[in-house]
């Protein structure tokens, strides 16, 4: 039997190295991918078809993506879990919108409407940075985290990125923030005083992060003591008072302060629950109902997406709950053969703060 000729050994070879690459890196691929869907193109600030412009995606995986990871691979180096996590999603929210796309200190940048003016005080408009701030803190950077270890919970015992990738994604990450800071918004400068402010503000956050004690926001309890419909509710109650204070509150009175006070008692508030009734060990399903419960915003803000000419963004809402499926039934079907193997009900053991 005569032997295929040399150039298609290449490409097999070439395609099943692709493959096995791509197979190896999907944990980190949904991260980035989740990293950029969720804050962005589910909320239409990024339209599905900007997508197609490479320089688009280069710019969205360097900030998104890369903060992500970093903040990731972080994490796990300090051995401090969420109680790093949340905090450095504070501080990247700070870099994206105070320094990248200057949303919290330029009072005519679009996105931001009246509520540039809103509560701009000292170069900043507080009621704004509050609201953007909690959000890319869950939603770009904890939400996508926590949804890769439900996804691949074989990963979450280890780390990405080698040291070297570590220092390179950050490089990556730190060229994206100055691009955009020259590219977009370049007829506004805030005034190297607020620009240090920022810089300031976001390390200070990091440095909290990193001394922070191990195991701050470890759960209570060995076991969940609700039920995942619990979770589903209070992921759904958390999405929709950060939406009255970001859409509402704001336009019925004038103290923004009570909107800076409301976005961070919401998220405390969730925090104290989530660590009384989530439970160490045994969890993942409640986690995943979160995780539905905290995305429940988009399916009527997909609606007047649609009503606007945005009609790609719930195809991808869809796909995104379809992932939450799998992960659901993935765990479901694990925790009946739990039970089924222990000859009962009982959980399985605690493993202590839930790792990213």
């Amino acid at each position: 039997m005569s032997s295929p000729p040399p150039t298609a050994s290449r490409e097999r070879g070439a395609g099943s190295g692709l493959r096995a690459w791509f197979d190896r890196r999907r944990p980190e691929i949904l991260l980035i991918a989740l990293s950029i869907t969720l804050p962005e193109l589910l909320s239409g600030s990024t339209p599905v078809v900007a997508l197609l412009n490479p320089l688009a995606v280069l710019t969205l995986v360097g900030l998104y993506g890369m903060g992500a990871l970093v903040i990731r691979e972080v994490a796990r180096r300090w051995g401090r879990g969420w109680g790093a996590i949340l905090p450095l999603g504070l501080a990247y929210g700070v870099v994206e919108e105070g320094i990248a796309t200057r949303t919290w200190v330029d009072p005519r940048s679009k996105p931001v409407g009246f509520l540039g003016s809103y509560g701009h005080l000292a170069g900043v408009s507080w009621d704004w940075a509050a609201v953007l701030t909690v959000f890319h803190a869950v939603y770009s950077i904890a939400l996508p985290i926590l949804l890769v270890g439900l996804a691949f919970p074989e990963t979450r015992e280890r780390d990405f990125l080698s040291d070297r990738g570590l220092g390179t994604a950050f490089v990556l990450y730190l060229a994206t923030v100055t691009f955009d800071f020259f590219a977009i918004d370049p007829g506004y400068f805030e005034g190297y005083a607020v620009l240090a402010f920022l810089i300031g503000l976001a390390l200070a956050l990091a440095a909290i992060a990193r001394a922070l004690p191990r195991g701050l926001l470890r759960a209570s309890t060995e076991a969940p003591s609700r039920s995942p419909r619990f979770f589903l509710l209070l992921g759904g109650l958390f999405a929709l008072v950060w939406t009255l204070f970001y859409l509402v509150v704001p336009r019925i009175t004038p103290f923004f302060e009570i909107t800076i006070a409301g976005e961070a008692g919401n998220a405390i508030v969730v925090l104290w629950v989530l660590r009384r009734t989530l439970g160490r060990g045994g969890n993942e399903l409640h986690q995943t109902y979160l995780a539905a419960g905290l995305l429940l915003w988009y399916i009527p803000w997909n609606l007047v997406l649609i009503f606007g000419g945005d009609y790609l963004a719930l195809p991808v809402l869809v796909a995104v709950y379809v992932l939450l499926y799998r992960i659901a039934r993935a765990w479901s079907a694990r925790g009946i053969v739990r039970r089924r193997s222990s000859g009962g009900p009982t959980p399985p053991p605690a493993t202590g703060d839930p790792s990213p």
